[in-house]
């Protein structure tokens, strides 16, 4: 199978567009508020809005029911884990392409932190660019999602480290770039012009209010954004509320909803 026909279980082929539901949290953050029981929080949040899940293996083992069937969504591994320890953060590769192949998902994802010293940025590169060989070898696309650890205060501090982290992350081949709102459209907007690759938009931690979220949501994909990751924004809530927020979700993605 090719990286475009993969491509294209991921971005539904009506739209080109895709809305993922990431529940991969525990694999860093441990014990997660509103994912204590994740294979059933998956199971009651199963819904043909989702295109994709963003899923580690282990998860994953618990759920086969969530990704059989006609409609069923496709399968993206979250391939890495990260630790800090004494101000020093130590990334691993916890899944390799081979497993991701044997076990029918997708894509891989890798979180690329860039506002971090030289010896550290030198050595997420590095596996990253490894395991983008390796996956590129089984026709497998990859996901890098550029980030900063912590909070930048000067927004043009702020934008600047995430655009050297995007630009950086497409120069390694990434093919799928997967990012928070810069708060500048016009940025997000040069991103997607200047790269071909589908750009995804992260949804981050449960804050704000939800109409918020759907306008900032809404304004990436009229600047061409492709789609959006959107986790404890959902499975933090209420099944009933996280069900329709997916519906809401997915229709601005997919073009069915111009206002709301």
């Amino acid at each position: 199978m090719s990286i475009e026909l993969r491509m294209s279980k991921i971005f539904r082929p009506e739209t080109g567009n895709t809305f993922i539901l990431p529940v991969d949290h525990g694999l860093s953050l441990g014990y997660v508020e509103g994912l204590e029981n994740p294979a059933q929080v998956l199971k009651n949040l199963k819904s043909d809005d989702v295109d994709t899940v963003l899923i580690a293996d282990g998860l994953a083992n618990q759920c086969d029911e969530v990704f059989f069937g006609r409609n069923a969504p496709s399968k993206m591994l979250c391939a890495d884990i990260f630790y800090e320890e004494d101000g020093e953060l130590f990334q691993k590769l916890v899944f390799t392409p081979e497993t991701a192949l044997k076990k029918g998902y997708d894509c891989l994802k890798l979180i690329l932190f860039w506002d971090r010293p030289a010896k550290e940025r030198i050595q997420f590169v590095d596996l990253i660019a490894q395991c983008i060989e390796e996956a590129h070898k089984l026709e497998l696309p990859v996901l890098v999602e550029p980030l900063t650890r912590n909070p930048i205060a000067d927004q043009e501090e702020y934008v600047q480290i995430l655009s050297d982290g995007v630009r950086t992350a497409f120069e390694l081949g990434a093919d799928i770039l997967k990012v928070p709102h810069p708060g500048d459209a016009g940025v997000l907007k040069n991103w997607v012009d200047y790269y071909n690759v589908p750009f995804i938009l992260l949804g981050g931690g449960k804050s704000g209010t939800i109409e918020d979220l759907k306008t900032t949501v809404q304004e990436a994909i009229d600047v061409g954004v492709r789609g959006v990751a959107i986790g404890r924004n959902i499975w933090q809530r209420s099944p009933e509320e996280a069900k329709e927020l997916m519906t809401s979700f997915s229709d601005i993605v997919h073009k069915r909803l111009s206002t709301y």
